[in-house]
């Protein structure tokens, strides 16, 4: 059986993972983990604390006083966790949903997702974590760790879910791109809609490439359009979606070393920043 792990914290994106891997589990009839993974806080760093600087007996009471007001912050974090998954397991089933387990974690959040994800065969996340109004147009700080580190496709998912009838594929042949095309081509997930496969550039090589990747899901779609856009990589995807009201990007992610996206940027994250919609991504 197909299995989707959704991970949820406290942002407003919560709801948004939820529906989305409701979306995903009713299409392919799947069961769906919820996880929420614990993040412990170092209770001096959090209050920029000085105890160095103060005497024996000050800083042992210090001590103290910080022990005091991280156990009772764990205390906190636990019915938190422990209420959101209840939510979530609600929300869920109010979409139809039956197969469904959760699971409460302590550790790092994005080494417990890659922990779990073993067992599943998709990882949904939102598109920011809790500080989501603090940062609006960036993207949260373990998604870029998260999917560079998944061998799973992770669905990233947008603040609010709508029904999916058009679906962007980018397409630009290489490994991450052709793993994508082939679950796009064989996946019910994708059936019944709208599949736009978009390379960029504007040369008879890039044109081919886009023909034949349509092709390919001819053979199960029958809505399918090939299309060829020039200009900067993301910027062009991001139009082509909001002007033929795509729903969805599918697309594989950093094709490229850490190392030249940090120096000439990644057509993923710039995506992910710049689109409202969801975000399916193959390595």
């Amino acid at each position: 059986m197909t299995r989707i792990l959704a991970c949820i914290d406290a942002s407003v994106y919560a709801t948004s993972v939820a529906d989305h891997a409701a979306w995903m589990a009713s299409k392919l009839g799947a069961h769906v983990e919820l996880l929420h993974a614990i993040q412990r806080k170092d209770a001096v760093a959090a209050r920029h604390d000085l105890s160095g600087a103060v005497g024996l007996g000050a800083k042992s009471a210090l001590l103290e006083e910080l022990a005091r007001i991280d156990e009772a912050e764990g205390r906190a974090a636990q019915e938190t966790g422990r209420s959101l998954l209840a939510a979530g397991e609600k929300h869920l089933k109010d979409a139809g949903l039956a197969d469904i387990s959760v699971t409460h974690r302590h550790g790092g959040i994005v080494e417990t997702i890659l922990e779990r994800e073993e067992g599943a065969d998709f990882v949904v996340i939102g598109k920011r974590g809790a500080s989501a109004d603090f940062a609006a147009g960036h993207l949260g700080s373990k998604i870029e760790r998260v999917v560079r580190a998944s061998v799973k496709p992770v669905l990233v998912a947008n603040r609010g879910f709508r029904p999916v009838r058009n679906v962007l594929i980018a397409y630009d042949g290489g490994k991450s791109a052709a793993k994508a095309l082939e679950f796009v081509a064989t996946s019910p997930l994708f059936e019944g809609m709208a599949l736009h496969v978009v390379s960029i550039g504007e040369t008879a090589e890039v044109e081919a490439k886009a023909k034949a990747a349509a092709e390919k899901l001819k053979a199960r779609h029958t809505k399918v359009t090939a299309a060829m856009v020039p200009g900067h990589a993301a910027n062009a995807l991001v139009r082509y979606q909001q002007d033929n009201d795509c729903g969805l990007i599918v697309m594989g992610a950093y094709g490229h070393s850490p190392l030249r996206a940090m120096i000439v940027g990644s057509t993923t994250t710039e995506v992910m920043q710049a689109c409202k919609v969801p975000v399916l991504l193959f390595r």
